[in-house]
């Protein structure tokens, strides 16, 4: 099994950043928890490098993610939150939010030419293995918190089995039984020096940059800023994403954003009847304001600035006569801010639009393809 694999392409993506400069933020609202003692010796990352070594690493990474680390940083703002939270529940080392630095650069709509998606760039196979599950309506590789913390116990796993955190970063690359295969070959452990991994060149690369952001992070040198923070609210459907940003003013495709998990904007007539979506604590309360509080049959919308009953009928594809049927105050005439309701079997017709920050799957570029199983 493998988690998936370092493209050449990712690495010159990050070289080639226009963004420059190192973020100099704080993670005060995120305070490392105390790990158990079994936990401390884990956490020593570093642990066997040679002063060159240790150096060389910070170096490299550097080289290639310094100048991309403002950006990287300003994107891990939407989605650090639910994360940190889910490394801490499964005790696991903060030191391994690095590694959807060098996945995805922290985007959680990143798509591979191969298949991988999400922060942590999970194969659709290892999703599978994973329990990690993903539909037409909601994709669990880009749920924050469940990919977390699949990626987690699978690298905690490797680490309990290979007494090593490269060869834990190896086994998340290549795959588990791809390096059990090369150290039974040629033995290799802690102090042996990176060079003398018994791997392929990418994935020793893969090991260096990981490790080298860790270097640097304890240097000082570079830092994640905190998160924005967010609350989670229930929605009910049937519910209109893309409405309820516009009605309660969210800046564009914010929801989306902290809720990369979505797969469309409009959930009408299947399922899930709930969604549990994180929304900023500073517009809590417009949205709060715009949602029901319990379960329905209907679709219940706000009528906006310079909307006419006419536009409603047109965009849902709800003949007006039905509007008129469950909506007895428009015999007054409508006005901005009124609240309609349209049953969900009404709505069968009505479009369903894409998650505006999903981008088509790339097409497998064989060329690039370095995935071995």
């Amino acid at each position: 099994m493998m988690i998936r694999h370092l493209h050449i392409t990712t690495i010159l993506a990050v070289v080639l950043t226009t963004s420059c400069g190192l973020h100099k933020g704080s993670d005060n609202n995120l305070p490392e928890p105390q790990q158990p003692a079994s936990q401390i010796s884990a956490n020593n990352f570093l642990a066997g490098l040679t002063e060159h070594e240790l150096e060389s690493v910070k170096s490299e990474a550097i080289r290639v993610y310094g100048p991309s680390w403002e950006r990287i940083a300003a994107r891990s703002r939407y989605v650090r939150q639910p994360l940190v939270k889910t490394l801490q529940q499964n005790h696991a080392p903060m030191e391994l939010q690095m590694i959807p630095v060098v996945e995805s650069s922290y985007n959680p709509y990143a798509q591979s030419e191969v298949g991988a998606t999400g922060l942590w760039q999970l194969m659709p196979e290892t999703a599978t293995d994973l329990r990690i599950k993903s539909d037409s309506r909601l994709d669990g590789r880009r749920d924050i918190a469940i990919s977390t913390r699949g990626a987690a116990r699978f690298l905690l796993k490797q680490h309990a089995r290979f007494a090593s955190w490269p060869l834990a970063f190896a086994a998340y690359h290549l795959g588990p039984n791809g390096v059990q295969r090369r150290i039974d070959r040629h033995p290799w452990h802690n102090g042996d020096g990176l060079k003398k991994l018994p791997l392929p060149p990418i994935t020793k690369t893969y090991i260096r940059h990981i490790l080298g952001l860790i270097a640097l992070q304890k240097d000082g040198r570079i830092s994640f800023p905190a998160p924005y923070p967010t609350s989670m609210v229930t929605i009910h459907s049937p519910v209109d994403l893309e409405r309820l940003q516009t009605a309660a003013g969210l800046p564009k495709h914010q929801l989306f954003h902290f809720n990369p998990k979505l797969a469309r904007m409009q959930y009408f007539q299947d399922r899930p009847k709930n969604l549990s979506l994180r929304i900023s604590q500073t517009r809590l309360n417009r949205v709060s304001h715009l949602i029901p509080s319990r379960t329905s049959e209907k679709l219940s919308i706000h009528l906006l600035r310079g909307e006419h009953i006419r536009d409603i009928s047109k965009h849902y594809r709800v003949p007006i006569y039905v509007l008129k049927k469950h909506n007895p105050k428009l015999a007054k005439g409508s006005r901005r801010g009124m609240r309609l309701r349209i049953p969900a079997r009404n709505l069968r017709h009505a479009r369903i639009a894409a998650n505006p920050l999903v981008k088509p799957v790339p097409k497998m570029l064989a060329s690039a393809s370095l995935n071995r199983r």
